[in-house]
């Protein structure tokens, strides 16, 4: 089994590719392999945005959103328990940090001046939780974005990867990413019993949906414990909603499912209870503007 500490290798480059993209892959190379820290490859990134905001006005966010892109696929081979996952959520937050400063930016036919890595509902988080979901909807959905997979299980494995980083920008309050969630979106774990789905159907979708709780268990509990709506009509978390979990989990760790699916059906059964016992400890409800029916 790696060692969560272990160096990643993640190749970006593609022959091609543009001088500022290959600077930007370089960057997160860097990071996620332990070169440098979150902090430096932050200022080393906007640097970089600056520069193409400035020599290419018309070029609408074309370094941003090819960052954007990178988080996502850089996550999904990036292993759910590596340190590397902290470090690209880390990587936002600190990019978060930096001073303030507009550049120019292409809207339509106008360019305009944009605060750069202001993430918030308002702003809908610039376009991120947007490119990851559509990133998400090409891998999982009916066309695959991924195109060297090559096997059922590396694609299981990339989503696995994949939803543990959906969960930490959930968990740390940077995006808000339920939309994305295999606890609740059109998939076997949210819409099949578990006891008559055939394994190799659940198995995926249960391990996905275990990293939610692994890894934003605190944050999920907060959502049901309040009965929080993420928008008018949309979705609403209840403690009936996380109990429904929990007894899926509970069988997903019988000898029916594979070790690897046991163990992450076990070890989120374990941190439900343990948010359980704690109580509310998070305020990610209020960090996203949603709305509690408890007030």
């Amino acid at each position: 089994m790696p060692n969560p500490t272990d160096s990643v290798f993640v190749n970006l480059l593609h022959p091609g590719d543009f001088k500022s993209d290959v600077a930007i892959s370089i960057a997160i190379q860097d990071l996620v392999s332990g070169r440098q820290d979150a902090a430096a490859t932050a200022w080393e990134i906007d640097e970089m945005i600056i520069v193409e905001h400035q020599e290419e006005p018309q070029k609408p966010s074309g370094g941003q959103r090819y960052l954007w892109d990178c988080l996502g696929k850089v996550a999904m081979v990036v292993p759910h328990d590596h340190n590397s996952q902290n470090l690209l959520v880390a990587l936002l937050q600190q990019l978060q940090r930096l001073p303030r400063h507009r550049v120019p930016h292409k809207v339509g036919d106008e360019v305009v001046h944009k605060e750069l890595w202001v993430l918030t509902p308002e702003n809908k988080y610039d376009g991120l939780e947007q490119w990851l979901w559509e990133i998400d909807q090409g891998f999982t959905g009916t066309q695959r974005q991924v195109k060297h997979v090559k096997s059922v299980e590396e694609t299981a494995s990339l989503y696995i990867n994949f939803s543990s980083f959906l969960a930490r920008l959930l968990a740390s309050g940077v995006v808000e990413t339920t939309r994305q969630s295999a606890l609740i979106r059109p998939s076997a774990f949210a819409t099949r019993n578990p006891e008559t789905c055939l394994p190799e159907d659940y198995q995926p979708w249960a391990s996905a949906a275990a990293q939610w709780v692994i890894y934003a268990g605190d944050a999920l509990y907060e959502l049901c414990k309040k009965e929080v709506t993420t928008e008018i009509g949309k979705q609403k978390w209840t403690l009936s909603l996380w109990e429904e979990w929990k007894s899926k989990f509970e069988v997903a760790k019988s000898e029916k499912f594979s070790a690897k699916t046991r163990a992450f059906a076990s070890a989120a059964f374990e941190k439900m209870g343990e948010a359980e016992r704690n109580g509310v400890t998070t305020n990610v409800a209020v960090s996203f503007g949603f709305t509690s029916m408890k007030g």
